[in-house]
């Protein structure tokens, strides 16, 4: 897609969007949700398999019961992110609350780093651009850089306005070694379900009854620089209102065997999933890889 079809795009339709009230946002996401269901067909092939490979107790009208459910707040989900693009600070701070901030404050005093790991799950673009101005400690997220630049950009404009400060991948390692020599505590949010680039040097376990493979470097970093890590989890309260829960995963992370950072993470995450599936990206293909 070329910049000048990118920006069109963006100023007459993404835009006057994003400042559209809720009310009639949510009324555009209905209609979105029968396009991408009824219409178009959204890789519902890979949705269904997951849904049924990942919850083999239900029965084939539970799985399209949770289907729909899935389309519907994925739908939801495309238009709270374009309004994130506009959305005010006091706004976001309404709909994305903290349940428990006071874990992350007590670090922040012992001066203590932080990793937490997160995964596709309910509204995690209300993580980029609605936590930085809550926490205490300097707040970063790793993201993977968008190929059209046009758009690249206006998601990390999008996601920084308050605070945020944005890390792609392959900073990853000059900045955490930059933050290991800095007095003030950071914060480091890793969205951490992906599927791993080398299934061969993947950790794998046993997630929502499929072998899966795990990138290791959330759990590498933490050990090397010594962080503190712990799963945020995201939940939706109403439409449109999320609430986020840290849960400790450990503070010695030393101490802890090969894999015990990301055999929590995703113990967590799937204790999360079965809470809400139809919250999760099953249009993700997490599956794509075997273990070796």
């Amino acid at each position: 897609m070329s910049r000048l079809f990118s920006t069109i795009i963006y100023y007459l339709l993404i835009l006057p969007i994003s400042y559209l009230p809720f009310k009639l946002l949510y009324g555009f996401s209905t209609v979105l949700y029968f396009v991408l269901y009824y219409i178009v067909g959204y890789r519902k092939k890979v949705v269904r398999h997951n849904l049924s490979n990942s919850l083999p107790h239900y029965s084939p009208e539970e799985i399209k019961k949770e289907e729909k459910k899935f389309y519907r707040h994925f739908a939801d989900f495309l238009v709270e992110s374009t309004k994130s693009l506009t959305i005010s600070d006091k706004e976001i701070r309404k709909r994305c609350k903290l349940t428990n901030p006071e874990i992350l404050y007590k670090l922040h005093e012992e001066g203590k780093n932080a990793i937490v790991l997160c995964g596709h799950y309910n509204n995690w673009e209300y993580y980029a651009v609605g936590i930085a101005q809550q926490m205490k400690h300097e707040t970063a997220a790793v993201y993977k850089p968008l190929k059209n630049k046009f758009f690249n950009d206006l998601i990390l404009g999008s996601r920084q306005r308050f605070g945020m400060n944005m890390v792609s991948m392959k900073e990853i390692p000059r900045f955490f070694a930059k933050n290991a020599a800095s007095k003030a505590p950071t914060l480091t949010i890793i969205v951490n379900d992906q599927s791993p680039g080398n299934p061969k040097t993947a950790h794998w376990n046993t997630f929502l009854n499929q072998e899966t493979g795990w990138m290791k470097g959330a759990e590498a970093l933490a050990k090397k620089y010594n962080q503190v890590v712990l799963f945020g989890c995201i939940r939706k309260v109403e439409r449109g209102f999320y609430e986020v829960t840290f849960y400790p995963i450990t503070d010695k992370i030393s101490e802890e065997q090969e894999g015990y950072v990301i055999d929590k993470h995703a113990e967590y995450l799937e204790m999360a999933i079965l809470e809400n599936p139809a919250y999760w990206l099953w249009s993700h293909k997490r599956w794509k890889h075997k273990k070796p």
